[in-house]
Parts: structure tokens; sequence; C-alpha cells
């Protein structure tokens, strides 16, 4: 076998002995490559092989006796493109070196992919007298490359068709990898939606809370909300946390691999189921509401009825007990006492038509979510009238002790009252303000509009029933709304009062203590 690449007649001059300092060398060197873990093959300048190693035989399956003189396109197979031999003979008879891949076939007509390097050889005048082909069997690891090219594809169509924002983040946070759904929902963020969500995650769980969620591998979802400033729109979502460990791909982890945590970050936006079932609680809210409101107002009626009726009667009283202290002849006496008798009758039978109120169990309420809630409620009145409503509301504000349905009620009053205020004055400037604070350990709502405000003269008066700042022709228009406000508001040992607003109309001012007793409520409840 070493024979023939020794012999000049069958290489050339290139190959003769006196270019080989010692024939140790020279044995070093047939062994070196004879024992080379690929096949080496040289041919001359017509493609015929002139010698192969033991490496070529290997692969191939061909000993050297079945391939010495053989044109090497003996291992060509028809599925390679012509035009890729064509650039390799261009180049290699060029004197460049090509490298490739080719579909070779085996003496037994199995097909192998070959990595191949061809290179010319040149003599000592420079002019190219054989090429020397170096070339690996690459089937198995083209199949592995394959099947994992493969795999992520089918992955990442997986993830791209999924309808949930996948990210990737490693441990700085940063995103390395993520779906179609993904970079859709990025396109509405100010900022990365990763960077937003874990951001309200964290403000709602606490960092550590998140750290630990990341140690246990897998976090059940947890819902969050995020304002879109550019579309002045707050949307919901809902996120699921899973961390994986991910080797580092640097050289110095080769012989001892450091994982590095990553974090699987899912976010599925829920903003329109979750807008259904807000816009269905408004809608039972303003019904429930709608029912309170009726209900107060005629509580409210009757009391002062009764109120207006006993007056009267009283006098008529007082006058018959004077009468009758003087003459009991008086021939106008039995009619007085006729009289009494039918007002304490009606008086009665209209203290027994007042509806009873449903009770309802003292419990914390959050102030801010009542206001929320009336603004919602008035979103179509307020925007059939042309009249912004602005809130601002302290986010730290604490809760009270009290009933939501009275307190709602009572705050929807004021609100419906600011409007009706401004619709009636025809106000240029139409707005609205409502603001809550913390004043002295008390939670303080304001209710400021542009209407026409109130004269000192029914400042005294206008908690009354019956009494209101419009005519009595206007539509609707009873003058209880406030009397109502006052009733809940004192039971829960409240205040409420009114001032000139800086928007130029009216300021109502609700003071809720934010600590109660349930005696502090009375008998009313």
């Amino acid at each position: 076998m070493t024979k023939s690449i020794l012999e000049p007649p069958t290489l050339g001059a290139q190959f003769e002995l006196s270019q080989i300092d010692s024939a140790s060398s020279l044995q070093q060197m047939v062994q070196i490559v004879e024992q080379a873990p690929m096949a080496i093959s040289i041919t001359d300048l017509q493609a015929k092989i002139v010698y192969v190693n033991e490496g070529f035989s290997r692969i191939t399956g061909y000993q050297t006796d079945e391939v010495i003189g053989c044109n090497h396109s003996m291992l060509s197979y028809r599925t390679t493109p012509s035009q890729i031999y064509q650039s390799l003979w261009n180049t290699i008879t060029e004197g460049n070196c090509w490298q490739g891949r080719l579909i070779n076939r085996r003496k037994t007509g199995e097909r192998y992919l070959a990595d191949v390097t061809i290179s010319p050889i040149r003599d000592d005048a420079g002019n190219i007298t054989h090429f020397m082909g170096m070339h690996r069997d690459v089937t198995e690891s083209h199949a592995i490359s394959t099947r994992l090219n493969n795999q992520n594809t089918v992955v990442e169509a997986v993830l791209n068709a999924a309808p949930v924002a996948i990210a990737l983040l490693d441990d700085e946070n940063k995103v390395v990898l993520d779906n179609l759904a993904y970079k859709a929902l990025a396109a509405d963020f100010d900022n990365e939606p990763a960077y937003e969500v874990l951001t309200r995650l964290k403000q709602q769980l606490g960092t550590d809370a998140i750290r630990k969620l990341m140690s246990a591998n897998y976090a059940e979802g947890h819902s969050v909300s995020v304002d879109m400033k550019r579309q002045q729109d707050q949307r919901w979502f809902s996120c699921r946390l899973s961390a994986i460990a991910v080797n580092d791909s640097d050289v110095d982890g080769y012989f001892q691999p450091k994982a590095q945590q990553h974090l699987i970050l899912a976010i599925t936006e829920y903003t329109r189921e979750k807008r259904h079932i807000e816009q269905q609680r408004i809608s039972e809210l303003q019904r429930s509401t709608a029912e309170s409101e009726m209900l107060h107002a005629m509580q409210e009626t009757l009391h002062a009825a009764i109120h207006q009726m006993q007056g009267p009667i009283n006098m008529i009283e007082a006058a018959v007990n004077m009468m009758c202290q003087t003459t009991k002849q008086c021939p106008g006496i039995d009619a007085m006492e006729e009289a009494l008798r039918t007002g304490a009758n009606s008086v009665e039978e209209l203290k027994n038509a007042l509806p009873e109120r449903p009770q309802e169990a003292l419990q914390p309420v959050n102030v801010n979510q009542l206001i929320h809630d009336i603004s919602a409620m008035a979103t179509e009145r307020l925007l059939g009238r042309s009249i912004p409503l602005q809130l601002s509301l302290t986010a730290t504000l604490p809760s009270i002790n009290g009933q939501p349905s009275r307190l709602r009620v009572a705050l929807k009053q004021l609100l419906d009252n600011a409007i009706d205020a401004i619709d009636y004055a025809k106000s240029a400037n139409r707005q609205i303000l409502i603001s809550t604070f913390v004043d002295h350990d008390e939670v303080v709502v304001t209710f400021d509009d542009t209407g026409p405000g109130v004269d000192k003269a029914r400042k005294l008066r206008i908690f009354q029933p019956f009494v209101s700042t419009k005519p009595a022709t206007s539509g609707g228009c009873r003058g209880i709304g406030l009397s109502i406000v006052q009733q809940v508001i004192n039971e829960h040992s409240g205040t409420v009062d009114i001032h000139s607003a800086e928007l130029g109309g009216c300021r109502v001012r609700v003071v809720l203590p934010n600590r109660h007793s349930e005696s502090s409520f009375g008998g009313r409840l």
C-alpha cells in the first residue's frame, strides 16, 4: 500500500526520496498519513487515484488495489448537483483549496455524506501536479443536526402558534427568546412587557416572593393590570412563571458546566373577559343601587310627610286641650277631636307603610373602589352631557368599616347632583373632580363641580327633605338626594358639608372615620 506513494513513476518528482531528510522521517510521515482518522486520497490532474490510506478503505469499503488508477468519480452519487462539481473543479484547477460536502457512495452502494477538503499539490516550480483530498463521513452528525434543527423548527412553530405570549428571560431578566404573540404584545407596551409584568408582580407579591416562586420551578397564574400610557387604557393579564437551569455557553465551563437560572414567563391577556365581567358587575350595581335609591326616596318621603303632618296635628291637639280646660261645650270641639283621631290614624298608617331596608353587615370598605363604581355607573350620563370627570384618588387610602351599598348610594347621589347642577346651569366650563385623601386618620372625599354653587341662604337648609337648588318644575327634582346623603353619612359617624369649589361651583366634603364600632350606627340599620 505504501509503495505506490513512493514510486517516482506513479507520483512524480515531488515524492522523490531526495526531498525527505531521512528514511526515519519518511517512515513517520507514512505512518501518520496511514493512521489518520479520515479518508485521504491523491489523484493526478485527470482525477485518477494514485494513492489512498487505510481511512479511505475503512470509510468507502474499497481496498487500495480496487481504486488505484480509477477515476475519483467512482465515489460520486447522482444526487449531488452538477453545479457543485463544477465549482469544485474550477476552484482546485485555479490552484485554490475547495471545501464542501458531497454525497458519496460506498462499495456496497450505501450513500453517505462526506465533508471534503481538496487542495492542489505543487512541485518545486510551483506547478500543480496532483490533488489531495481528505474527507470524513458526517452522515450521523448531519442527521443529528437535522433532527435538532427540525426540533427547533417545530418548537418555534408551536411557540409562535400559541395564543399565549411566551418569553425566556436570563438571570438578569433580559429577554433572550420570545414568540410572535410576545412580539405583538411588545408593540403595545411602552417598556418590555416582561419587565412591566414582573414589576407589577413584585409590587403585589414582593421581591422575595418572586425568588421563592422561581426556586419552586413553577408558579400558578397571578393576575396583574397594566396602564397603557400610549393607549390611555388599562389592560389585564394572567401570568405564569417557570424556572429552568441553562448551562453557560462560555468555554471556561466546558469541563465544569455552570447552570444559570432562566425564567419562562407566559402572559395571557384577559382584558375582554375582565371588561365583560366588570360591565356585568356595574349593570348589577346600577340595578341594585337604583332599587336602594328608590327605597331611600320612599323612606325619606314618608318620613318627611309624617313630619309635616305631625306639626298641624300637634297644634290641633294643643288647641283642643286649651279649649277643654276653659269649656267643654264648644260646638267645634267634637270635630277637632275627630280630626285628631283621623290625623293620628293617618300618621300611623304612614309609619306602617315605611318600607323595610335590607340588612347589610358591616365590613371593610374601599372608598376608592366605590368612587370607581359610581364613575362607571355615571359614564353614559357624563358622555351624554359632555362633562369630563377627573379622579384624584390617594392610592394608600385606608379602609373604613361600614356598609358599602349604603355608602355607594350616598356617593352616587352627590355625583348625580353635580351632573344635574352643571347641566341645569348650562355652564360653559363643564367639569367634575372627585378627590380622596386622609386627614387626621379620617377618610375625606370631595366633589367639586363647575355648576352655579349654593348660596348662603340655602346652605343651612340644603340637607332638609324637599329642599333643592333647582326650581320645582325641573324634571326629576324631588329635593331628597342630599337628605339621603346626610342620613347615610350620619349612620357612618361622618360629616358632610358644602363649600365653594376652586372650579367655581360647589364643593361637597364628606369625612368618614376609618374606624367604627357597630354601635355607631344606632338603631336605624
